[in-house]
Parts: C-alpha cells; structure tokens; sequence
C-alpha cells in the first residue's frame, strides 16, 4: 500500500507553483487578479467539409462573439476538422489564422481540432486555449486517443484558475476532476456528441452533477446537427452534433443554453462564485483524503505504490430488486417486504431514515420469515452523543449484515468513516449501499465498481416532486448508476431502479452506427449512461425488476485503466481503500 506524506495543498498554492510553469513554457501572460465577471461566447457550430471552411467560421464566429462583448471564445471538439486534415502545412495555417484573430478581436479562443497522427495512423484529437496577445495558453491531446500522453492541468484566464476536456474525458475521473482538486473554478467541455448522446428526460445529465459534486461553473460546448442538404458537410455529420451547448452554476442551475441548431451562446458570470466547496469537503473527508492525494500526486507526475486489484467474480445469476416507498408505518413495511418476497426478489429496499432504530428486531423478524435481504435507513445514536443517517442491512435468515453510517453526512448528523461497511453480498453477489449526499460523491461508487461491486443500493429521503427537483434527482442518479451496476434507489417519491450492465454493447452500437442492442424493458434508454428500468409512483408503490448480474464488474479495467493507463495505480489505490475488510458489525441495541 501507499505511504503518501504530501497533503493536497490549497488551491492558492497550487496556483502559484503550476501556473508560472505553464507561463514559462507558452508564453501565456503571467496570473493576473482574477476580473469580478467573465463572459463567455460559445459558438455552437456544425461540421463543415474541409479545414479552410472550418477555419474561415471559426473566424468569423470569433469576430461575432467578440462584438456580443465576449472575452472566452469556445468551440466544440472537432471545430477545426474536415478534409486537410492530413497535411500539417493546411492545420498550421489554420491554426495561425485563428491565433490571429484572437490577437485582433482580443479574446481567448479555445477550440478543438481533429487531424491525423501519423504515428498512430489515424485522426485523434486535441484542444488549444489562445490568449488574447495570439500567444497559446493550453493545450492537451484527448486521452481517449492517446492514451499515455500527459494528463491536462490547470490554466489561467484573466486570472481565474480553469480545466478542459473532450468529450469522452468526461468518464476519466482523473482528466475530470483533479484540476478541479488543483483550484479549476471553470470546467470547460468541449464536445462532438452523437445525437444519441441528448436523452431529453436526462437532459443535461454529465454537467449538472459535475457542477454539483465540485460548485464550479460548467461550460459545455458542443457542436450542432448538420444539414445534408447544406452541401459543404463533413461525411457522417449527420450522426454527431445535438447542440444544446450550455453553462451551467455551481448551484446546478442551467444559466444559459441552446437548442439543436447553429448559434452563440452567451453567458456573463462570477467566477468567484465556485467555491468547489464539494470538491474540497469530499477530498478533505478522512475516508477519502489519501485517495484525492494519490490521485493528485500521480496525475502530477509522481508515482504510488497500489496492491493488484483482486475483484472476486460470481456465477451469471439472476437478480431481482423490490424498492418500496413506505416510511414511518412498521406494518406497512412488513407487508411491503411480504409481497417483494411473494413476487420473487431477492432484496426490498426503503428510503433513508424510514423507521426508527427500535423497528430493527421486528425488521429482522420479517426478512427470516420472507427469505429476503432488506434495506432500510435509520437514525441512531452513538454513546458519544453523535447522530447517525444510517441503512441496516439484513440478510434472508434475519442477521444483521451490516450498518452504514453515511459518509457525506453533513449537520445535523455526524459523517461516518468506515467505507468498509458499505458492503455485503445477495446471492453471493457484491453489493454496496450508500445514502444520501453520497450519490454526488462518484468516487464511492466508481471505486466499488473497481473493487468489484455489481448491485448499489442508495437510500433517499427527498419529499420535493415538482418537475425540476425530479429532473436533478434523475441527473445525479444516472451517473451514480453509470458504473456497471444493477442499482435500486429507493426515496419517498419517484423511487426507481437502474441498469448499467449493458453499457459496452450499448455505446459500441452508437458508435458503429449498429442496430441497438436488446437491453430488456426500460423506461429511459441512454446508450451512454445507465438505463431508468422503471420509477415507483404512488399508484405503484412497490417497484420490482430483474436483470442477469454477469460474471463480474469490468468497469476496471476497461472503462478506467485500459482508458487512462498512466492512472491505473491510482484506480488500484482506490480499491484497496474501499474494498471490504473483516469488521466487527455494531452490536444490535
């Protein structure tokens, strides 16, 4: 295991040892005070044909933002692209252009490009920040492309410490999140989404929970969908580009966005109100604070010891799910768990908090007599005066597996510190529960899933049921389940139960352009994260489905190291930390 001394150091500090680096090295303009506004212009295009007409748009796109009273000029991933793009002498001429009317209009420009790597003999992809002096600011290769070129830290704009990434970076929790660890108060995105990639009941289901789990504000541009009839159209545009580019607060809120055709988007915004208190209070967290420390250090360039990965496998097995909606009526829950049982689950889950403590022995009672595991969320005491928002876990002979105290608890509760007793196993199965605040907290989830979790459990207690909140919820929701899991969520309303165990096949046919796979019956279908099986409604409190739990999680190492080689030790780091070790279970009270 790792023995890591260096803390992750204030994001001030951090500032000021990279960012002169990055000076030195561009010739960017030294850290300035950061401005009290910044605006932005995201100039949502479509793909044309050929370099010189991308570039020519983006030319003009930048005079036209520059004259909206922009001072960031964004483009999707792609912008610069199209036939050309082979013949560095046509890039570099394009990319001078650009840097020229940067220099002219006096913005900074960010765009991304597509163009042929001879040595990997195919187009890859890469970003560049341009200042407004037409001196460049930033630059990084996509990872998913180059898989071992260097990891993107943070600039400057005017002062105010930023992040970006491309596209499918988005799932690299290292190219995400780490720069934002570094003090990035922006999260740029720039994006060449397939259409299939804009699910409306999800909307903007990746940007919402990022500007939520870190409080940054989030720029997402992304490119728009092309008309064949237009003429001049980059071959198969037809099949990327939704649109819908927006920048979204630290609050979560959408501040500014677009539909599916060509346009700018404009926003005008307070960097200083990214606090990134998520982010902080999450690495600052005992339970997880070697883990941001690792990753910090090693996306930096350092190196960590981390023991294998030794995720056990199960057999394919069949698993069904009850979630029931029911709090503060023990009868009520007994019957619930009654009929889960009657229709075949091997698990019942209930919202967090909905029961006291004293209701765990006739609970206990229920699960032996039903034959079926139950979750339920509690408050409890400790002697230490301490409030707990716990979930029981009891098994189908009555026992008390394990109780978790939720780890992202906040006032009036006392946050828990054992990662540990999120786990236990039904029909052999590994399995995790988490809480509350804990669904925003994706590390949790993702290192299970690398440790080798194929079920989660999450308990809720949200009563709000307009529209907006039921969106959020989803949101948050869609990612917590995105890990390759079988995952029941069970709240007092709008409950509902997620499939992520089709994912690779899934997103492999939306990029082959192949006929979807059958994924059973869903109620929300996103080829790009988790499918919604199913939502509890009050004329349908008690929600049931089954789905065949493969062999064994492959998130690790399909979808992180293989992905992001130079951060393998730290995905190995972080299964370690969480994966679950012999423990006393707290005796009952």
């Amino acid at each position: 295991m790792c023995q890591i001394k260096d803390p992750i150091v204030t994001a001030r500090a951090i500032l000021l040892l990279l960012l002169p680096v990055a000076t030195l090295a561009t010739g960017a303009t030294p850290l300035t005070p950061a401005p009290a506004r910044l605006k932005v212009g995201i100039v949502q295009l479509a793909p044309a044909g050929t370099i010189a007409a991308n570039r020519d748009r983006m030319v003009a796109g930048l005079a036209d933002a520059a004259a909206r009273g922009a001072r960031v000029v964004v483009f999707p991933e792609s912008a610069l692209n199209g036939q050309g793009n082979h013949d560095p002498s046509l890039v570099d001429d394009a990319v001078t252009a650009i840097r020229r009317a940067a220099r002219e209009q006096r913005v900074y420009a960010m765009f991304g490009a597509t163009t042929y790597a001879p040595e990997q003999k195919r187009d890859t992809n890469w970003m560049l920040v341009i200042g407004p002096d037409g001196r460049d600011v930033f630059r990084y290769d996509k990872i998913y492309d180059r898989r071992r070129h260097p990891m993107p830290g943070v600039f400057a704009i005017d002062g105010v410490a930023c992040s970006a990434l491309l596209c499918a970076d988005r799932w690299l929790r290292g190219v995400e999140e780490i720069p934002i660890q570094h003090g990035a108060q922006i999260s740029f995105e720039l994006s060449c989404n397939f259409t299939s990639e804009w699910v409306e009941p999800l909307q903007w289901y990746w940007y919402v929970p990022r500007a939520l789990r870190n409080n940054v504000w989030v720029v997402f541009a992304n490119s728009s969908q092309a008309d064949p009839a237009s003429g001049n159209v980059l071959p198969g545009a037809e099949r990327v580009g939704h649109g819908h580019s927006a920048v979204i607060a630290p609050d979560g809120r959408v501040v500014a966005s677009s539909g599916t055709k060509e346009t700018i988007v404009m926003a005008e915004f307070d960097p200083g109100e990214a606090t990134r208190a998520e982010a902080l209070a999450r690495s600052a967290h005992p339970a997880l604070h070697a883990f941001w420390t690792a990753g910090v250090k090693l996306q930096a360039g350092g190196t960590i010891d981390a023991s294998p990965v030794a995720a056990g496998k199960s057999a394919p097995t069949a698993l069904t799910l009850a979630v029931a909606q029911v709090t503060d009526d023990l009868a009520a829950m007994t019957a619930r768990i009654s009929e889960a049982a009657a229709r075949g689950a091997d698990l019942v889950v209930f919202p967090a908090r909905a029961i006291s403590v004293g209701a765990l022995a006739p609970l206990q009672a229920a699960a032996r007599e039903n034959k079926i595991t139950v979750v339920f969320g509690a408050e409890e005491g400790t002697a230490a005066g301490d409030r707990r928002n716990s979930a029981f876990v009891l098994g189908p002979d009555g026992s008390l597996l394990t109780r978790y105290d939720q780890v992202s608890a906040r006032a009036p509760f006392a946050a828990g510190t054992n990662l540990a007793a999120m786990w236990f196993r039904v029909k052999g199965i590994a399995a995790v529960v988490t809480i509350g605040r804990d669904a925003l907290w994706t590390e949790l989830a993702e290192l299970a899933a690398v440790a080798g979790a194929q079920l989660h459990v999450h308990l809720e207690r949200d009563p709000a049921a307009d529209s907006a909140s039921t969106l959020r919820r989803r949101q948050v929701w869609a990612n917590l389940a995105s890990f390759q899991t079988f995952t029941a969520i069970a709240n007092v309303v709008d409950s509902g139960i997620w499939d992520d165990f089709g994912n690779q096949e899934e997103r492999r046919a939306e990029v082959r352009n192949q006929p979807r796979p059958d994924s059973g019956t869903v109620e929300i279908y996103s080829p790009f994260s988790a499918n919604l099986v199913g939502h509890a409604s009050p004329e349908s409190p008690l929600l049931v489905a089954t789905r065949q739990v493969p062999a064994g999680n492959v998130h690790y190492p399909r979808q992180s190291a293989q992905l992001n080689p130079q951060m393998d030790a730290w995905y190995r780091f972080g299964a370690a930390a969480i994966r679950a070790r012999p423990s006393a279970v707290p005796a009952q009270k």
